[in-house]
């Protein structure tokens, strides 16, 4: 693979997660203030990661993950695992 190719699949991957991540706070009806806090990050940092403009660090993308009960493996199976 060449690295533009890299690059998209990293935009996409951010983008998708950022869609799940807004997705399953609505279904869940917490708020961004009320997320950010549990997680331990700002307001300002979560909605650059709804937005898709930040990819959070694997502890804050946990984190996330199990605060609004999205199933880790299912992320993998769908984003992780064909791109190795």
């Amino acid at each position: 693979m060449n690295s533009d190719m890299d690059k998209s699949q990293i935009l996409v991957i951010k983008h998708e997660f950022a869609v799940i991540v807004h997705d399953n706070r609505l279904k869940n009806q917490i708020t961004q203030e009320k997320l950010s806090e549990t997680v331990g990050i700002t307001p300002t940092y979560l909605r650059c990661i709804e937005n898709g403009k930040n990819a959070p660090n694997w502890i804050i993308w946990l984190k996330l993950c199990t605060a609004l009960g999205i199933d880790v493996s299912e992320i993998q199976k769908k984003y992780i695992e064909p791109n190795l």
